[in-house]
């Protein structure tokens, strides 16, 4: 039978030790929990859905040289070219790619009147042929597809007379829906949205603008824009990474092919730091809880060999190895809960500086369960050994040793 208040008697007799423990596990508690959540977000941002697909893209810069060099109609050959290479199931010119890291993004809103009174969001702009639907694998949701007739080969600025937009981008502009035929302003003109897609992914990863994304038919023929993005097969993903810039190089060498790279390569690049902050995180959160249960297996042992006497005492008066082992396993539990709970309210206070700080989300109150499962685990484990070693102490070793 397990004695508790005769546990907190000790516990105060030993303040230093014990306070010491509490603010160890409190400590590591509140780093562990707000560490757990922060991995999970990074995770969390890098599996969520992007819309697109994503393991079938390839993207190419292609770096034209010479003064007679015809962009309009190198793109329009090069994108034939790729189109009737076997394993290719389509492809377009693009101005940017989605979740590179970069990219062009700008203000619009429901009327000009809402732009000029500041009641606009921000997204990104995506310039291609009638084909960048299907290329990047997207799915509209209401509307139609761009037509060949609306592309637009331009070399200035020219404003479209049909766009895109992604189903987010419809409901910040429209709350209550019907944004499919509307006429937005963006760019300083007037355009009307003939289809919403129901979800893509922009350049940038860790930006909250994410999803909100603008497609418009408009190829630029300038030197800045020159890179095609091609979907293939999955299979045949590393087979046409050579077979396609040999086939545009032998097509017209007055350029550099370079850059070929799958969109799966740039997403992992943009998601690098998240990737290398979430193994550091782990290594933290490993390495404090090791401490703290070193920490605890010392204090243990010191606590163990300054109630040689208690222990003794208490075998001669019957208590078995299970009742002495128990003792020590209860008294840490006491300690490791006021720790969690004194770790509770540091978490808390911590993780508002964070969101403040960092822009991070909020703690998810089911971390707090895990990190308490965690510190009790480690206590029960760490005390275990200083625990077995004072339900072997013989009573007449202990009244010895007086």
């Amino acid at each position: 039978m397990l004695h508790i208040k005769p546990i907190f008697n000790t516990l105060l007799r030993h303040k230093s030790s014990s306070l010491l423990t509490i603010l160890q596990i409190a400590l590591t508690f509140a780093v562990v929990v707000n560490a757990i959540s922060i991995i999970q977000q990074r995770l969390s941002d890098m599996h969520r859905q992007t819309g697109l697909a994503e393991n079938q893209l390839l993207a190419v810069n292609i770096n034209p040289f010479g003064k007679d060099y015809n962009l309009k109609q190198n793109f329009i050959e090069d994108r034939a070219l790729v189109r009737a290479i076997p394993g290719v199931i389509d492809a377009t010119l693009i101005d940017q790619l989605p979740l590179s890291g970069g990219g062009n993004s700008s203000s619009m809103a429901a009327t000009q009147e809402k732009f000029d009174n500041k009641d606009n969001i921000n997204a990104g702009i995506f310039l291609g042929d009638n084909h960048l639907v299907h290329t990047l694998g997207v799915k509209i949701i209401a509307g139609r597809d761009f037509s060949a007739e609306e592309v637009l080969y331009s070399t200035k600025a020219e404003n479209p007379r049909v766009i895109l937009i992604t189903q987010t981008v419809a409901d910040k502009l429209f709350p209550k829906g019907n944004a499919l035929g509307k006429m937005v302003y963006l760019w300083g003109f007037n355009v009307r949205v003939i289809g919403i897609i129901e979800k893509m992914a922009g350049p940038w990863v860790h930006s909250s603008r994410y999803d909100d994304n603008v497609l418009m038919p408009i190829l630029y023929l300038g030197r800045n824009f020159r890179r095609l993005l091609i979907r293939v097969k999955t299979s045949q993903m590393n087979e046409l990474l050579g077979t396609i810039e040999k086939k545009l190089l032998a097509r017209n060498p007055n350029r550099v092919i370079d850059g070929i790279r799958s969109i799966k390569e740039y997403k992992t690049g943009s998601y690098s730091g998240d990737r290398a902050m979430s193994k550091i995180l782990w290594y933290v959160v490993a390495l404090l809880i090791i401490i703290t249960a070193l920490g605890i297996v010392g204090i243990s042992s010191f606590n163990v060999s300054q109630r040689i006497k208690q222990i003794g005492t208490r075998r001669a008066l019957g208590a078995t190895t299970t009742d002495i082992l128990s003792y020590f396993i209860t008294e840490n539990i006491i300690i490791s809960v006021i720790g969690v709970l004194l770790g509770s309210v540091i978490a808390v206070a911590f993780n508002i500086y964070i969101v403040n700080t960092f822009k991070l989300s909020a703690i998810e109150w089911y971390y707090f369960p895990v990190g308490i499962f965690i510190m009790l685990i480690t206590g029960i484990v760490a005390v275990w050994a200083p625990a077995v070693k004072a339900s072997r102490i013989s009573p007449a070793v202990a009244t010895q040793s007086v």
